[in-house]
């Protein structure tokens, strides 16, 4: 693998979940249609690698390649994107209209621009000439006037700019493959985590905090449709597109996904005044799940790619230290509210997106030491990144940490792909009576 930029830290690889067809039929078109996608977009040298997660039955790993920055002309009219714009970029995606807040005079539709995204504070539209550091991102066509982009910057929506030559060639999402629901495209350690839940069919399913819907529509796959599995969120926008991705997918949202915009920090009722059975509205009486997913709301300091300025300040990892200690507190208040609604014998898995240890293995340890004598720390399975933590029961190695600032063997990418991941960490518990 070619070695990252020192302003950039890009993934080297996309996992994607495949569902309903054969491993080597989704294969065949995979192949078909990435090497024709990126060649089309500059990666001609190398054709990228695919493969079956050894680990993971209904997980395919396929390669992303940077292009060697020298051989992209930068000559176009430049086009600045916001920084998530930039990180979506890194991912395969084209420009859409919200992600640009500035373009030089010359462009016009239909014209070649190079694409750079904006890594200090900026004014949108550019009233001023931007001065601050940018992190070139390829070239790409311009889809939309310029005018039509910046006369009223807040109300466009569409694709602006369509990558023709990206810095970073990955698999794009907007493909009619991903198109079709056969293929999802999820982050490994996502995928890892559904799995280790061992939701099974006809059990009754808890996911907490369940937006975007990742995890929760894979578990629904798991269960094969059997059962009952409660969504739950606090931000209706965001369970909007849970819902709207389980139809695409043609997942039961009446008599088996059941999706709930709530505060999970009030979804248990001690005391069963108003408290219903899985089949109701919440809140819910204790002790009504086989499983329960605890995906917590955390800092995301582990979410990649990244672009960077000299002091690692780019706005998406900005946080203040009142931020990123409130993380914890609700944390804290969700896992006490997760254990009481599991069924005894059954399993409560505990994740975030972040590597920090306050909202990680502290909150583990935290668990184990408050008077919860029904709860203990278990093996994963599947387990590609055990962690050596020392816990108060004596157990070492039950947790999985994903840090992708380990070192690992970019060499062998069947094992790469468990190193190169965005940040992740996983916990298993199983309630006792």
């Amino acid at each position: 693998m070619t070695p990252k930029p020192e302003d950039m830290d890009y993934v080297c690889f996309t996992s994607v979940r495949f569902r309903g067809k054969s491993y080597e039929e989704i294969i065949l078109q995979l192949k078909s249609a990435l090497e024709e996608e990126y060649k089309s977009k500059g990666a001609t040298s190398v054709s990228p690698k695919i493969f079956l997660q050894k680990s993971l039955p209904d997980a395919i790993i396929i390669e992303n390649i940077l292009v060697a920055e020298k051989s992209l002309p930068q000559t176009h009219p430049r086009l600045y994107v916001d920084p998530l714009c930039g990180v979506a970029v890194l991912r395969g995606s084209d420009i859409f209209a919200g992600g640009v807040i500035g373009i030089e005079p010359g462009a016009s539709k239909d014209c070649p621009v190079s694409v750079y995204a904006c890594l200090e504070k900026f004014n949108a539209g550019f009233t001023k000439a931007y001065t601050g550091a940018t992190r070139f991102l390829g070239n790409g066509l311009l889809v939309m006037e310029r005018k039509q982009l910046l006369g009223d910057i807040h109300s466009n929506s569409g694709v602006a700019v369509r990558m023709t030559q990206p810095l970073v060639v990955c698999p794009s999402f907007q493909s009619c493959l991903f198109q079709s629901g056969n293929l999802v495209a999820q982050n490994l350690p996502s995928l890892v985590c559904a799995r280790v839940l061992d939701a099974q069919p006809g059990q009754t399913v808890l996911d907490m905090c369940c937006a975007p819907g990742g995890k929760c529509l894979h578990l629904a796959d798991l269960m094969q449709l059997q059962g009952t599995l409660i969504a739950i969120d606090k931000s209706a926008k965001r369970l909007n597109t849970v819902a709207e991705q389980a139809v695409k997918l043609g997942i039961d949202t009446e008599n088996f996904l059941r999706i709930h915009c709530f505060d999970a920090c009030r979804l248990c009722d001690d005391n069963g005044t108003d408290a219903g059975e899985p089949d109701s509205k919440p809140p819910y009486r204790p002790k009504q799940f086989d499983r329960v997913l605890l995906d917590a709301p955390c800092s995301a300091l582990g979410q990649r790619p990244r672009l960077l300025t000299s002091s690692d300040s780019s706005s998406q990892l900005s946080k203040t230290a009142s931020q990123l200690s409130s993380y914890a507190q609700i944390q804290n208040r969700l896992f006490r509210e997760a254990i009481k609604l599991v069924k005894p014998g059954g399993f409560l898995v505990y994740s975030t997106c972040t590597t920090r240890p306050e909202e990680n293995e502290r909150q583990v340890s935290l668990a184990l030491q408050m008077n919860w004598p029904n709860l203990k720390l278990v093996e994963q399975t599947p387990n590609l990144r055990p962690f050596g933590i020392y816990q108060p029961d004596g157990s070492v190695g039950l947790v999985q940490k994903f840090d992708p600032e380990v070192p690992y063997d970019a060499s062998d990418v069947t094992n790469a792909c468990n190193y190169d991941t965005i940040g992740f960490f996983v916990a298993k518990f199983v309630v006792f009576d």
